[in-house]
């Protein structure tokens, strides 16, 4: 395992506009049996503390896996759609992840991973997302 610069940004769109989230983390990030893993601990920034995110990828899909105070597990497979749950301390809320792209690139000092996704939530209105994270092994 490697020390990584791991960043998540993210644009979500619905009807009741646009917002953008940023977050960098550090974490560790390794290769085994095809996959790419990195993984991090949420902070209080992100409103996810007491949270592992581990991000797992081959050349076609991402897999974003949350264990602790927060759990889900969504893949991203483009023309994909999962179905899942998001369970917080308070209570379970279902989740579909329609996925339109993913984009998966080896950088000379990392990767970047690039995934726009359509994510529907209990009766709330549908969310647009773009969400790009860079890890940097510098």
């Amino acid at each position: 395992m490697q020390q990584a610069k791991i960043t998540v940004s993210g644009v979500s769109r619905n009807s009741e506009g646009v917002s953008r989230l940023e977050t960098v983390n550090t974490g560790t990030f390794t290769e085994k049996n095809g996959y790419c893993y990195a993984r991090y601990e949420e902070t209080e920034a992100s409103g996810m503390a007491g949270t592992v995110t581990t991000l797992k990828w081959n050349a076609t899909q991402v897999s974003l896996i949350r264990h602790g105070a927060y759990e889900m597990h969504q893949e991203f497979t483009e023309g994909g759609t999962y179905a899942g749950d998001y369970r917080t301390p308070y209570l379970m809320i279902p989740l579909e992840t329609k996925t339109k792209k993913v984009r998966i690139k080896k950088l000379p000092w990392g990767w970047k991973l690039q995934m726009e996704y359509e994510l529907a939530y209990a009766a709330a209105d549908l969310n647009r997302i773009t969400t790009t994270i860079v890890i940097d092994l510098r």
